[in-house]
């Protein structure tokens, strides 16, 4: 992922962070405000069961009419609406009580129903405050306290709780939201710190590659003079004795390695547009095997399927001729090389698979980055430059251990 691409998931984790604290507070109040007027409405209705057989007392002795008994049953009768559907109190929205409270509701429903119909009934003819009338009436009255005295403290708990869990939010949230930021700044730090390091190391790269290839420029002139004047003199001596023939042996290895050696340098430090052209994978594998020299203690085995794909013929042969030979060392020229090739809907997957004791766990990231080696005369920059190629191509080439395997991805168009 692209240090950019890093930075701005912080950035919007940061925002939906502060977002959602944001959010939470806000409901946590709302439920903070819609408990606290369930207990006030509650309490109101607590107090007005407690002073309806005040008022009725004084009914009966003349001193108030049943004009303000109905107006505190009016009052308690909205109230009980109010926690029942839910609406407006005290110019706030509230919704009704919780479902676990509603039972208790509907118990003090019930029991001031009994109240209101029982102290109608005063209106009646013929209805007198006998003894046993008011019996039933502080019964009744009694029972609907209870109700009520119930339902506020039920309330009441779970107002406390939630401002309880208000207070916790407003300590949690603050941390979080600071330990998020530091991880963000701190990370956003040290992605550009680890970006800028990898720039640096690009530009040593261009100017190590860029000096490295005017360099192997300027060698291979004298090293054809080399080459040339030593396939003279191995003509013009026809008799020569067994050490001179050594040494023109040794001359001759030595003079290949170093063009193998400058012919890396020059590989990787260029980048030549590709010849692109509809080809055959299973014929590229042919041809790159054809190319190599396989001891009889090596077995390769390509696969039976086959797939066209558009790509540089004689890049990709490069590609698996290399890896080819790394596999030969690998093995110490004894085992199996396996080639699988496997289409999906938008490309193909190949994968080159050697016995060989694979490649120690410390050194399998670093396969494919210039200049490193595990080779005693190696250069470091096969499996680089097998690397630009695949990229150059849209594509992608991976390892993984036992057994070591190769894969490269490839798009088909």
């Amino acid at each position: 992922m692209r240090s950019t691409q890093i930075i701005a998931l912080l950035v919007v984790a940061q925002i939906v962070t502060i977002s959602v604290s944001f959010g939470s507070l806000y409901i946590i109040e709302v439920q903070e405000a819609n408990s606290t007027n369930h207990v006030n409405i509650a309490g109101k209705n607590e107090m007005y069961a407690a002073l309806t057989f005040h008022e009725i007392d004084r009914y009966n002795a003349g001193i108030t009419s049943k004009i303000q008994i109905d107006r505190i049953f009016d009052e308690y009768s909205q109230n009980i609406l109010l926690l029942k559907y839910g609406g407006i109190f005290l110019d706030d929205s509230i919704k009704p009580v919780p479902e676990r409270d509603m039972p208790d509701l509907l118990v003090v429903e019930k029991k001031f129903l009994e109240l209101q119909t029982l102290t109608n009934n005063l209106k009646e003819p013929g209805v007198k405050m006998t003894s046993e009338y008011i019996i039933k009436l502080e019964q009744v009255e009694a029972e609907l306290f209870d109700a009520s005295q119930t339902l506020t403290e039920k309330l009441t708990i779970k107002s406390n709780e939630t401002i309880k869990q208000k207070e916790n939010l407003g300590l949690i949230l603050p941390i979080i939201n600071a330990i998020v930021y530091v991880v963000t700044i701190y990370t956003i730090f040290q992605t550009l710190k680890r970006e800028n390091r990898q720039i640096q190391r690009l530009e040593k790269l261009y100017t190590i590659g860029q000096m490295a290839s005017r360099l192997a420029h300027d060698l291979k002139n004298p090293l054809t003079v080399i080459k040339s004047s030593l396939d003279m003199l191995e003509v013009k001596y026809v008799e020569k004795n067994e050490f001179t023939q050594t040494v023109l042996d040794r001359m001759k290895k030595s003079i290949k390695n170093i063009t193998h050696i400058i012919d890396d340098v020059l590989e990787y430090a260029r980048t030549k547009e590709l010849n692109v052209s509809k080809s055959s994978v299973l014929q590229i594998l042919n041809q790159s095997v054809s190319s190599i020299s396989f001891p009889e203690t090596v077995t390769i085995k390509l696969p039976q399927n086959d797939v066209v794909i558009e790509c540089d013929n004689m890049k990709l042969q490069s590609i698996f001729v290399n890896l080819f030979t790394n596999a030969l060392y690998a093995m110490e020229n004894n085992g199996e090389i396996s080639v699988k090739i496997d289409e999906t809907n938008t490309g193909v997957k190949i994968s080159v698979t050697d016995s060989g004791s694979g490649i120690p766990r410390d050194i399998l990231p670093h396969v494919f980055e210039p200049l490193f080696t595990s080779k005693p005369t190696g250069t470091g920059l096969g499996l680089g430059i097998c690397k630009n190629i695949i990229e150059q191509h849209n594509g992608k080439i991976s390892v993984t251990n036992n057994p070591t395997t190769f894969t490269i991805e490839l798009p088909k168009a």
